[in-house]
């Protein structure tokens, strides 16, 4: 979901739509979260192909996709606007559990790809480090 996605709304409901999303994020009203599971092969191209959930509220869209020892979030709105960490850690709570760990990636300049408004966390558990000293 973005920009694009009410690119062809009359201006005054995309604003209303973003004045909407603003309001929302402001009182972290989000409401509840939808989820659609999606079968195998139907995500698109690239690493959307293996996407295999989507979620998504008044507020925020997140695929997800299963990889080899992690899961990867891909968070957007239709503002844009980056999620603050908050807010990501919200939706690390909500739809991975209050007790998974996760990790923003910055890849290499090879392997980027920044083609939307998506802002990625990987959940791993168990992490090899942490923010403490001494966790196990």
């Amino acid at each position: 979901m973005s920009l694009d996605s009410i690119a062809h709304l009359p201006r005054g409901e995309r604003r209303a739509i973003l004045a909407r999303e603003a309001k929302n994020r402001a009182e972290y009203n989000w409401g509840p979260w939808n989820h659609k599971t999606l079968p195998t092969g139907t995500g698109g191209c690239g690493w959307n192909m293996e996407v295999r959930a989507v979620h998504w509220n008044s507020v925020f869209s997140v695929l997800e996709r299963p990889t080899t020892g992690a899961t990867h979030f891909a968070i957007t709105s239709l503002s844009g606007i980056r999620p603050s960490f908050h807010e990501i850690q919200r939706i690390k709570n909500e739809l991975a559990g209050p007790d998974a760990t996760a990790v923003e990636v910055y890849p290499p300049q090879s392997e980027l790809v920044d083609e939307a408004d998506m802002f990625h966390f990987f959940v791993v558990d168990p992490l090899p480090f942490s923010i403490f000293k001494g966790r196990k």
